[in-house]
């Protein structure tokens, strides 16, 4: 790349000149003399265009691979079905410009103004939007995975769910507290909306990555946030704590089967009872029923055993219209 002409000017010169484009005479002539090398090449590839104002360019079916679009301005643009796999786009002004079936893969967007613009079916993968402005953009259909997606403004963002964001890892990750930042973004955007399964998601994700970032700090407040994830899933998954539950129940079974702690009834009809017999005495512990057919051997240790299923089974109990209650109502 050639350094700008101009006397004193440090910037590099535009592809197809020998200026900035701050220094550009005729910048009319020059948007002329780009728009001819397009219609002649369908291409602007690895091209130098920063700072370029173009708006309302009808860029259909460009491919734009990594051009350097920094602080360009294709505001109201038509790039519909364009290439712009890892072009740089920082901060670049693209309001309300039409993005339908774009492809942004590993593309910079590092605070571009997408406010307004039509993502329909846009392949957002792998790309940076750190602190883009969102509002308004439609996101009908697009695809979104990998991307940095901190300090974005998502208000009156259209058509941004949990589906929008597909893979392993929607966000990229490698800074769990960046991560969570984001995904609590998402989760304020979501409850505004009412869409509360969706802002369920959004929840579980972040205190996912919070638990991720706490076992980097080796902090000690990682295992009851490891617990609490095995449990409920942080209070975002009522079938886990049916699962722990059930997986409780069994357990405490297999110890008091062990143990062999049960007294025989007088009129049971065997001297031995059997396995079943020590699941039905630990689900009657478990929900803290006591029927009293069946009960521990006069031991301390039995007594406290059984005492602590109880104790774990109301907790459990308790857990559970907690976090029925906060997936399914109003948040």
């Amino acid at each position: 790349m050639n350094k700008c002409t101009h006397k004193d000017c440090k910037e590099i010169a535009l592809s197809l000149s020998s200026y900035c484009w701050d220094h550009v005479d005729d910048r009319e002539a020059y948007r002329k003399t780009l728009s001819e090398h397009i219609d002649s090449s369908g291409s602007i590839k690895g091209l130098y265009l920063r700072r370029l104002e173009f708006q309302s360019a009808q860029w259909q079916n460009i491919d734009a691979e990594e051009v350097d679009l920094a602080g360009a301005d294709l505001s109201r643009a038509d790039l519909t079905a364009a290439n712009l796999k890892r072009a740089n786009l920082t901060g670049a002004n693209l309001h309300r410009a039409n993005l339908a079936s774009i492809d942004f893969e590993d593309t910079h967007l590092l605070r571009c103004d997408l406010s307004g613009a039509r993502l329909w079916s846009a392949c957002i993968n792998n790309s940076n939007l750190a602190e883009a402005n969102l509002q308004e953009a439609d996101f009908l259909k697009a695809s979104i995975t990998g991307v940095k997606f901190w300090h974005v403004k998502l208000e009156k963002a259209k058509f941004l769910t949990k589906f929008s964001f597909t893979g392993k890892a929607p966000i990229d990750e490698s800074g769990p507290l960046s991560a969570s930042e984001a995904y609590r973004s998402l989760k304020q955007y979501f409850m505004v909306l009412g869409r509360y399964d969706d802002a369920s998601w959004a929840s579980f994700k972040e205190k996912q990555l919070e638990r991720k970032d706490l076992f980097h700090r080796r902090r000690i407040a990682y295992i009851p946030s490891l617990l609490m994830a095995f449990l409920c899933g942080y209070g975002e998954k009522p079938y886990r704590v049916i699962a722990s539950s059930v997986t409780i129940i069994f357990l405490y079974s297999f110890v008091y089967t062990a143990l062999n702690i049960l007294k025989v009834p007088l009129d049971y009809g065997s001297s031995t009872l059997r396995f079943w017999d020590y699941i039905y005495f630990s689900i009657v512990t478990f929900t803290t029923l006591g029927f009293g057919d069946l009960t521990p051997k006069l031991a301390p240790l039995f007594q406290m055993l059984t005492g602590s299923e109880a104790f774990v089974g109301a907790f459990m109990m308790g857990l559970f219209v907690f976090t029925l209650a906060r997936k399914y109502a109003a948040r």
